[in-house]
């Protein structure tokens, strides 16, 4: 058997279709479906039953995947244990983070960092969710989490705050104080969610959800009503005004965390290093200490 047989069987039990597979993988969902028959083939064993929902592991299928499971442990962590022997500042950093940091606080000291060290190079991978960095889907991950994952190391680089915005235009059709407007929901269908309650203006109803903060941001400048957002967020637009008092409260943490096996690697040490201090560079803006337009 050839790892990368194993690889593309792995991920179609874990996803459960050749579609899903494919998207995982980066090829095409027919060249899953063919390299599967041809692995079954040359292993005269059915793997998968094939359902109208999908690929469902047979019996066998199921033998084979609790060992594939430890033969991937293995080779994840020999993996690992060479990279973390790297000391040149050149070769490959897939670093993940969210689009709101990505696109609207890091991509200049993203491009800085790639000028620096032209022989590194980095694979963005935009998520809000936690990559398995043990299983090198990723190298580095910068959260926005309270609770990291006891089994990664890292800093904390800030603890970010959030305010509320709206436009000027919506303000002055709508004055909170008196009750009047409402909030830009989140994701939660609860009438009055545990944000709202603890907020200045506790009475205001929720409209909608809107369960990406850049969403929120756009909702808030439509003027469909209050956003609470992030200020290094809020902040930076002009359409938009901090509601009420103006003031920010922290919000959560901001960590930028590694596999231990990696934290010797240089290239992933220097640039972990220039992240964050990228983040103490834009320690006002994310403490929300900016000027702003109430200011």
């Amino acid at each position: 058997m050839n790892w990368d047989d194993l690889k593309i069987f792995l991920t179609v039990a874990r996803e459960g279709s050749a579609r899903g597979a494919a998207e995982k993988l980066g090829l095409h969902h027919s060249t899953i479906a063919r390299r599967i028959d041809a692995f079954e083939a040359i292993q005269q064993t059915r793997l998968f039953d094939r359902l109208p929902s999908g690929y469902s592991l047979s019996v066998a299928g199921e033998e084979l995947l609790r060992a594939v499971d430890r033969v991937e442990e293995a080779i994840n962590g020999i993996e690992r244990h060479i990279l973390g022997q790297d000391v040149q500042l050149r070769g490959d950093i897939r670093v993940t983070m969210p689009d709101a940091l990505a696109c609207h606080l890091l991509m200049d000291n993203l491009m800085q960092f790639m000028d620096t060290y032209p022989e590194v190079n980095l694979e963005v991978l935009i998520s809000y969710n936690v990559l398995n960095l043990t299983k090198r889907e990723a190298d580095v991950a910068i959260r926005i989490t309270d609770n990291p994952p006891e089994h990664l190391v890292g800093r904390k680089v800030c603890r970010y705050h959030c305010a509320n915005y709206a436009t000027p235009e919506y303000l002055a059709q709508h004055d909170p104080s008196r009750g009047q407007g409402h909030w830009i929901g989140w994701d939660s269908s609860i009438p009055s969610p545990d944000w709202v309650s603890k907020s200045e203006f506790p009475n205001l109803p929720v409209k909608g959800q809107f369960n990406h903060p850049l969403v929120q941001v756009a909702a808030a400048k439509a003027s469909l009503g209050i956003a609470r957002i992030p200020c290094f967020l809020g902040d930076a637009e002009a359409s938009l005004q901090r509601v009420a008092t103006g003031e920010s409260h922290p919000c959560h943490d901001i960590w930028i965390l590694t596999h231990k096996d990696l934290v010797s690697t240089v290239r992933i040490q220097t640039f972990m290093d220039h992240m964050a201090d990228a983040f103490r560079q834009q320690k006002d803006l994310l403490e929300g200490r900016r000027k702003t337009n109430t200011d």
